[in-house]
């Protein structure tokens, strides 16, 4: 089965991502989730301040059990791409972005407790810091590592035209990565600022740098493929 090869140093990394999830789960189910009132928050809107409310129970999906699938998930994807012997020539790109996405997720899973127990005041910057920041630096990180990325059906701009054509693939994934690097400064200073900002502007902002740089590229794609 192709796949990444994974040396030491790699299992020691996948190791230690299931150790972190597996033991913030133990940590949400057998701490968080008892001490929690029965009501809690469960969604927050772009200034942080939380609009959304339900039963504690509705979180451990969230706090306890998706990063472990995240993680599963993550792990089997070089394996079950038909490409996947790919991921080895850029592995290090790979598994730093499935790391960090790892731990962003088992970050926000803890953000429904640590503001039911008032670590995060009402209407903090710090959950806009942390969603948004994250975004804007996954952006960036995708954005520098663009170019190393090989072609395979399931990480990098899988697009009809970047699929089809192995030339057409490495040009877009140059072309995006100072985009995606502009577009994940512009987030990060967008959460910086976020507590200052009218919702809907900062919104609106957010989707036109995100979008709009997504868009860019898909763009760009596109028209390599017609001029063939």
């Amino acid at each position: 089965m192709s796949g990444l090869n994974l040396d030491g140093r790699d299992r020691a990394l996948w190791v230690g991502l299931l150790a972190l999830c597996a033991a913030s789960a133990a940590a949400y189910l057998l701490w968080a989730l008892p001490a929690m009132p029965e009501t809690v928050p469960v969604h927050w809107g772009a200034d942080g301040a939380a609009d959304g409310w339900g039963p504690k129970g509705s979180t451990v999906f969230m706090g306890a059990v998706l990063p472990l699938l995240v993680l599963a998930l993550l792990f089997a994807v070089p394996r079950l791409d038909p490409r996947g012997e790919a991921f080895n020539r850029f592995k290090g790109v790979y598994q730093g972005f499935s790391a960090a996405f790892v731990v962003f997720i088992v970050v926000a899973g803890w953000l429904t407790p640590l503001t039911a127990f008032g670590a995060i005041p009402s209407g903090s910057p710090v959950v806009s810091l942390i969603t948004f920041g994250f975004m804007g630096l996954l952006f960036v990180g995708l954005g520098v590592a663009c170019p190393r990325i090989e072609p395979n059906y399931t990480f990098g701009i899988r697009l009809p035209w970047t699929l089809a054509d192995p030339d057409n693939w490495r040009r877009t994934h140059r072309f995006a990565g100072p985009v995606f690097v502009v577009a994940g400064v512009a987030t990060v200073a967008l959460a910086l600022f976020s507590a200052s900002l009218p919702e809907a502007t900062l919104v609106a902002a957010l989707l036109v740098v995100t979008l709009g740089g997504v868009g860019v590229v898909a763009l760009y794609s596109f028209v390599i493929w017609r001029r063939g």
